[in-house]
C-alpha cells in the first residue's frame, strides 16, 4: 500500500486532501509534515544513522524521522 499523506497550508491547517507519495505534484501553497526525532543519550552522544546506498542522498548521515501518514499527529508520526 503506498504511503497517504495529509495536505496543509502554510498555517498547517489541513485542506481536507491527501496526496500519495512519489504521485502527487503538489501545488504552490501545499505541504506536507515531515518530523525528526533528536535523540541524545546521556553522554550527550547523538544518535544518527546511514541512508541505505539505493536511496536519494544514499550513505549519507541522518537523524531519525520522515514524514507524518494521513491522519497522524507529529507526535504519532515520531513515534512510530
Amino acid at each position: 500500500m503506498s504511503e497517504l499523506w495529509d495536505i496543509y497550508d502554510i498555517n498547517k491547517k489541513k485542506i481536507g486532501r491527501t496526496a500519495e507519495r512519489d504521485v502527487y505534484q503538489f501545488k504552490e501553497g501545499e505541504y506536507h509534515i515531515v518530523v525528526t526525532g533528536i535523540i541524545i543519550n546521556s553522554k550527550n552522544e547523538i544518535l544518527i544513522s546511514k541512508r541505505a546506498e539505493h536511496k536519494k542522498f544514499g550513505l549519507m548521515w541522518e537523524c531519525s524521522g520522515g514524514s507524518i501518514l494521513a491522519g497522524e499527529t507529529s507526535l504519532e508520526g515520531i513515534i512510530r
